[in-house]
């Protein structure tokens, strides 16, 4: 009888965590095998692993610790790495739920979760399942994972030792990861000065992992594969790339990033729609309100008509001096933007149709409204430093050859963020009253729609397209 109390008592505590591992576990048993992950399960079939590993450091990646992993893994019963992908996905939705929920509500954890299950998971699947999240998903989950002695700071509790030691460990793996590696640099290191200006105690972990990040960058940054495998892969993918200057890969970043964004049309729209409301409900000024009325138009408009470029062809649209082609429905207000394309001419752009200009301002427009709505909406730059460390996470991205060819799982780590920031956002409208029972009821209910209806789309894509049968 006990027990059975102790049992509902837990589920009804962890039910959101609970749901969200059998949607993705029901999700990973429709998965087949696909991409790298065939090539990587024979690796082993005429070399042993310190080999291959070794031949990978000077000729290809850093990734040392993440391929070791992936070519054991790959190798067992496919099943195994779906139960562990499924739970690390799912440690890590909790701990970054817990960093905002600290009154442990049940319906923000089911928000929270809501919001994850609005993820594109067929991204984890563009290079094969096993070899994606490996080197994307995982490097998130065990930064997470990394991060728990600092969100039990958070929340004034101990960390015992084992703790420590498992999330030491953890960090090792994800700043193996060079998107990962750097954003947990920068977040500790910002950190860091934080506390140092307020003349708060330095947190001695926080120092650990600025130190091990640090070294990994330093690992990185001076692998002799890495700069070999940009050579061959701009020869491969990218040709033309080498002859880019600073404006068109500035450009290449930005294009791809807001219309990934805009191309799922839930994680980004979604955060923009409540940032700008969240805006509206603090601000006096009429022309600010007018202001941030039109955002909620043109966010509308942007997701209805699909704005920005076609990413899949715009690798094909592009020559030495720029951007040649974009796939946008502007025609109308190209003469508003005319002046500033022939600027570009005068400054040597003699190929840059001014439908490219527009887009680019799109997305200029994007990045800065979202920052300036933060600032507005939060007190002090915490959210706008989050929301900017994953912009340029992807962003950098565009200084590589294979902007187009590692796809949208680049994004992923920009994705997660802007959920979080999302999920705090939700917390403050709670926590300030801002909404009645009535409007709670709605966004609730909408979540549920925009999330199952995004489930049930990912989950038919996997089965189709990456599934067993696929």
């Amino acid at each position: 009888m006990t027990m059975d109390v102790s049992v509902k008592r837990y589920v009804g505590k962890y039910y959101p965590f609970l749901l969200f591992f059998a949607l993705m576990l029901l999700m990973h048993l429709v998965m087949g095998v696909n991409g790298d992950d065939i090539r990587y399960a024979k690796v082993l079939s005429n070399q042993t692993l310190v080999d291959y590993i070794t031949y990978r450091y000077y000729n290809w990646s850093s990734r040392v610790l993440i391929e070791s992993v992936l070519i054991v893994l790959v190798r067992q019963n496919m099943i195994l790495w779906e139960i562990i992908d499924c739970i690390l996905y799912t440690v890590a939705v909790y701990y970054v739920i817990k960093v905002f929920n600290r009154k442990n509500s049940i319906h923000i954890a089911l928000l929270g979760v809501l919001l994850f299950l609005m993820y594109p998971f067929h991204e984890m699947a563009t290079a094969g399942w096993i070899a994606t999240t490996l080197n994307y998903l995982w490097p998130f989950s065990f930064a997470m994972i990394s991060a728990i002695p600092l969100i039990n700071l958070l929340y004034g509790k101990r960390t015992s030792l084992w703790v420590y030691v498992v999330s030491a460990l953890a960090l090792v793996y994800a700043v193996q990861q060079e998107q990962c590696c750097a954003l947990i640099f920068g977040l500790n290191l910002v950190y860091l000065v934080k506390c140092y200006i307020k003349k708060e105690e330095l947190n001695r972990y926080n120092i650990f992992v600025i130190l091990v990040s640090f070294a990994s960058l330093v690992f990185i940054f001076t692998c002799p594969g890495n700069s070999i495998r940009f050579a061959e892969e701009l020869s491969y993918w990218y040709p033309q790339y080498a002859s880019y200057g600073i404006f068109e890969k500035i450009y290449l970043g930005f294009i791809p990033t807001f219309a990934l964004l805009l191309e799922e049309k839930i994680i980004f729209p979604l955060f923009y729609l409540i940032l700008t409301v969240l805006a509206l409900l603090k601000v006096e000024n009429k022309y600010w309100k007018s202001f941030l009325k039109l955002n909620i138009v043109f966010i509308l408009f942007l997701v209805v008509f699909k704005t920005c470029l076609d990413v899949s062809t715009l690798g094909s649209a592009l020559d030495s001096a720029m951007v040649s082609r974009l796939a946008a429905p502007f025609g109308m207000v190209v003469d508003l933007i005319w002046p500033l394309k022939e600027a570009l001419l005068v400054m040597g752009y003699e190929t840059v149709p001014a439908i490219n200009v527009l887009t680019m301002l799109i997305a200029i427009y994007l990045l800065a409204s979202s920052c300036l709505m933060l600032v507005r909406v939060f007190d002090g730059y915490d959210y706008l430093i989050l929301f900017l460390a994953g912009f340029m996470s992807k962003f950098v991205t565009g200084f590589s050859p294979t902007v187009f060819a590692s796809g949208p799982r680049t994004l992923v780590f920009f994705y997660f963020l802007l959920i979080a920031i999302t999920l705090k956002m939700i917390v403050n409208i709670f926590d300030e009253g801002c909404i009645s029972a009535k409007w709670d009821r709605r966004m609730t209910l909408s979540f549920i729609v925009l999330a199952g209806v995004n489930y049930l789309l990912v989950f038919g894509i996997v089965f189709i397209k990456y599934g067993l049968f696929g």
